[in-house]
C-alpha cells in the first residue's frame, strides 16, 4: 500500500482497518503468539500506526472482543424483531442467523473462542463476561416476553433457559472449530435448537395433550 493510500483513511476508517486486519492474525494464531508487528504487516501500515489508535496488544484485542459482542447483539435484535413474529419464532431466527454467522464471521468467533484461553487476565476476562452477560440478558428479556405473550411456558426460568440458549451456541462454535458441522449436518443442528425451543415452549407437552 502506497503512503498516498494510506493518507486517504480517515481516523474511523483507519481503527476499522486495524481491527480488522488484528482479528485475522489474531484467528489464525492466538493473542500470545500474534505481535503487532505481525497486525502491521496484515493492515499494511508501519507498527507505530496501531499505537496511535490503540494504547497496547491487550487493550486492541479487548477492543475486537467488545466489538464482536456488540455486532452480535445487533444482528440478534434485528433478527427477533417482534414485527416479524412473536418471542419463539424469534429465537429460532437467532439460532439460524448465529449458525450463519459461523460460516459468515468465523473469525470473529474464534477469537472469542480463543480469549477463553486468556481468562487468567483480568481485564480480557471482565470482556468476556460483559459478552456473555449481555447475550444471556437479551435471550432472557426474550423468553420473558414469549412467557407473558403465553408462547413460552409459564414454569420457565428466563435467565436459566437462557444460559442453556447460550450454551448451545457455545456449543456450536465447537463443533464448528473442530470440523464436526460436516459430520452433524445442518439440519441436525437445526433440530436441536428447534428441539430446546419446543420444550421452552410447551410444544412436547400439548402435543401429548392433544394424544390424549
Amino acid at each position: 500500500m502506497s503512503r498516498a493510500a494510506r493518507t486517504r483513511l480517515s481516523a474511523q476508517e483507519r481503527e476499522l482497518q486495524i481491527l480488522h486486519a488484528a482479528t485475522r492474525v489474531f484467528a489464525r494464531s492466538n493473542y500470545r503468539l500474534a505481535g503487532t508487528a505481525d497486525i502491521a504487516l496484515e493492515a499494511g501500515i508501519s507498527e507505530p500506526t496501531i499505537y496511535k489508535y490503540f494504547p497496547s496488544k491487550k487493550y486492541l484485542f479487548i477492543r475486537i472482543l467488545k466489538r464482536i459482542g456488540e455486532r452480535i447483539l445487533d444482528i440478534w435484535n434485528e433478527a427477533a424483531s417482534t414485527e416479524e413474529g412473536d418471542a419463539r419464532s424469534g429465537l429460532s431466527r437467532i439460532g439460524r442467523v448465529y449458525m450463519e454467522s459461523l460460516r459468515t464471521h468465523p473469525d470473529d468467533l474464534k477469537v472469542q473462542f480463543q480469549a477463553l484461553a486468556e481468562s487468567d487476565d483480568p481485564d480480557i476476562a471482565h470482556q468476556l463476561r460483559e459478552n456473555h452477560k449481555a447475550y444471556v440478558r437479551f435471550l432472557a428479556q426474550l423468553i420473558d416476553l414469549g412467557k407473558r405473550d403465553g408462547v413460552v411456558r409459564g414454569d420457565v426460568d428466563p435467565y436459566g433457559a437462557a444460559w442453556l440458549l447460550n450454551s448451545i451456541g457455545f456449543t456450536l462454535t465447537l463443533v464448528r472449530l473442530l470440523g464436526f458441522d460436516k459430520d452433524v449436518g445442518e439440519q441436525r443442528v437445526v433440530d436441536m435448537i428447534d428441539g430446546y425451543l419446543d420444550w421452552v415452549a410447551g410444544a412436547t407437552e400439548r402435543h401429548r395433550n392433544d394424544e390424549s
